[in-house]
């Protein structure tokens, strides 16, 4: 646990020191791993379907906010979608608008999770989205977070019509409208996702010891049985070997990411009490976990200023050594 302890106080020290340096290069990292995520599930278009695109985009991504990335990923998604059907681009390209301007209205600072959500679902962490949104945000970040739920399932619906369309565009729009809306597996991925965050909201407010931790636990066992009862049901369709190794890595990697965020003490819990002229307050004082900063004294010295003072103290010893042999053969010759 020390060692552990000393490697976050190092990286939080890291990060604090190259800070700017650290901020483009996430950013480019969210750009790169979200257009390299379209162009694997429509890629579509040729012309953009190529690595060096997604190095592009993601340089560009290092200067624009965030609101502007998610803009610029849903123009992307419609230009792929333009080399099938410009009716169908333009329904999605409306849909997008409609999602778009709905965020910025009423939800400016949880672009990321809009963009995080479908991305976490692509790679098999659907457990540890709704476990992580819980653990370190207020409720409200259900409405974002089901926003991106949904345009995950928009982009599979969107690839599976595009794949089996054997009609005109405009029944291709129809196709995916109708399948959009009853897709059963979408529904109940809502409500697991509403469920489990807020199950690990609740848990992680508790007043006990490890709340934050039991939050988590029981997050992901919550998703797991959720899903499970939905698979019984045959609203949702797992695959039992991936649905449980993601289930395992989204506990890990939601417990990493609570340890780096805040990590208590509950060894050294404080009760405390006090009043004032109106009321009497009982306070829990819970200690984060952190690492004692050795003090140390430095001294420094001037190095040739240090050296000329030895040659000066070696030279009044041998001086001090000379005066005691002189002083004895002077006591010889008077004996």
């Amino acid at each position: 646990m020390t060692h552990l302890l000393i490697l976050r106080e190092y990286i939080h020290k890291l990060y604090q020191r190259y800070t700017f340096l650290f901020h483009f290069s996430f950013r480019f990292l969210i750009g790169f791993i979200v257009f390299f995520a379209i162009n694997r599930v429509l890629g579509y278009q040729p012309v953009l379907n190529h690595m060096y695109v997604n190095v592009i985009m993601g340089l560009i991504s290092m200067i624009f906010p965030l609101e502007a990335l998610l803009f610029l990923a849903s123009g992307f998604v419609v230009l792929h979608i333009v080399y099938v059907s410009n009716i169908l681009a333009f329904s999605v390209a409306v849909i997008f608008l409609i999602l778009y301007l709905l965020y910025i209205q009423f939800f400016p600072k949880y672009g990321y999770v809009v963009l995080a959500v479908p991305l976490a679902y692509s790679m098999g962490l659907s457990g540890g989205v709704p476990v992580l949104l819980g653990l370190i945000a207020e409720p409200i970040i259900l409405v974002p977070g089901l926003i991106g739920v949904g345009l995950y399932y928009l982009l599979h619906t969107l690839t599976s019509v595009v794949a089996s369309a054997t009609d005109d565009t405009i029944n291709l729009f129809q196709v995916l409208i109708n399948q959009f809306v009853s897709d059963k597996e979408m529904l109940a991925s809502f409500v697991i996702f509403f469920a489990v965050t807020l199950i690990v909201y609740v848990l992680r407010n508790l007043k006990i010891k490890y709340s934050f931790e039991i939050a988590v636990f029981f997050g992901i066992i919550s998703n797991l049985i959720l899903f499970l009862i939905a698979g019984y049901m045959q609203l949702v369709r797992i695959q039992m070997l991936q649905f449980f190794l993601g289930s395992t890595a989204s506990f890990f990697l939601v417990l990493l990411i609570q340890f780096f965020r805040l990590s208590l003490n509950y060894a050294d819990v404080e009760n405390l009490q006090f009043e004032d002229e109106e009321y009497y307050y009982y306070v829990r004082a819970v200690p984060k976990n952190n690492i004692a900063p050795k003090n140390k004294r430095i001294k420094r010295f001037n190095a040739h200023l240090f050296s000329q003072r030895v040659t000066y103290l070696e030279k009044e010893e041998l001086q001090r050594v000379q005066d005691a042999i002189t002083g004895e053969k002077e006591e010889k010759e008077d004996s």
